[in-house]
């Protein structure tokens, strides 16, 4: 086993924080990199700072990523990264304290969403904790997409906020990029879902939008409002495709509608050929 501190990074097309992410972490004794596929020259750049460089096969999520190869690093402490994920300097130097004292195994440290490019602390996902910095084995992923990340040891600490530790989750650029990874993250089967089928009501969904914007303090600016609402989406598009699995599909949906349709065509003598 390498002895100290094994950085982890998983990236995919993402040049416009891979460096500074790689960065934040170039403090560990040694920094590994699994890309999955990146074409943008995200690639070129984890080369550039890892000390291990791999590519993996493309997932449309990290969650099973993780899953299967974070076990396969061989190191006495991991710090593990996503591609939008950078330490601040006090996280930094809490990093280099806590492994030196050798308290806990596991350490969750506060997560700074940036959705919509930028953080507000009195969002809904302000404070959000995440296990970085861990001793090898003492957490385990869940393959399912949202799924839970689990403590195998009982010792663990969560870092106060008010020490100023912080992990930047430059995550959401613009509502375009939230949307398309709603529709990512809620096309795969094996997900955690907040929600149930029998949430699909009109009495539901409004109870659904309802939970998320009550977070928003009285008098909430738009920013505040629009991310609520946001995270509503996510779980409205949710369930809707929770339903849609339980329908019954052909091959395609609209297969029987065009069937009647070119009938009908014949009938009336339209050619089948595209020619005139």
């Amino acid at each position: 086993m390498t002895a100290g501190l094994t950085a982890v990074i998983f990236s995919y097309n993402r040049r416009d924080t891979i460096e500074t992410v790689l960065r934040s972490a170039r403090f560990a004794d040694r920094l590994i990199v699994f890309d999955k596929g990146s074409n943008d020259g995200t690639a070129e750049i984890g080369r550039a700072y890892a000390d291990e460089f791999n590519e993996i096969p493309w997932t449309p999520t990290i969650d099973s990523t993780k899953a299967e190869f974070v076990p396969k690093v061989d190191s006495e402490w991991l710090l593990v990264l996503d591609d939008d994920e950078c330490l601040n300097l006090e996280a930094i130097a809490y990093v280099q304290v806590a492994m030196r004292r050798a308290e806990f195994d596991v350490h969750s440290l506060p997560l700074r969403h940036y959705v919509l490019g930028r953080h507000e602390e009195a969002a809904y996902y302000w404070p959000e904790f995440h296990p970085v910095l861990f001793r090898r084995g003492a957490m385990e992923y869940s393959a399912s997409v949202h799924g839970p990340k689990m403590c195998v040891s009982d010792s663990h600490t969560r870092v106060d906020p008010e020490t100023g530790v912080s992990v930047l989750h430059l995550t959401h650029p613009d509502a375009r990029t939230w949307i398309a990874k709603t529709n990512r993250y809620t096309d795969e089967l094996d997900r955690a879902s907040s929600i149930s089928v029998t949430d699909l009501t009109p009495a539901g969904i409004l109870r659904t939008m309802g939970d998320w914007l009550s977070k928003v303090p009285p008098g909430g600016n738009p920013y505040l409002t629009a991310i609520a609402a946001l995270r509503g989406i996510y779980d409205v598009v949710d369930v809707i495709k929770l339903w849609e699995q339980e329908q019954p599909r052909g091959d395609s949906p609209f297969a029987s509608v065009c069937e009647q349709l070119n009938h009908d065509y014949d009938t009336l003598g339209i050619s089948r050929n595209a020619a005139r």
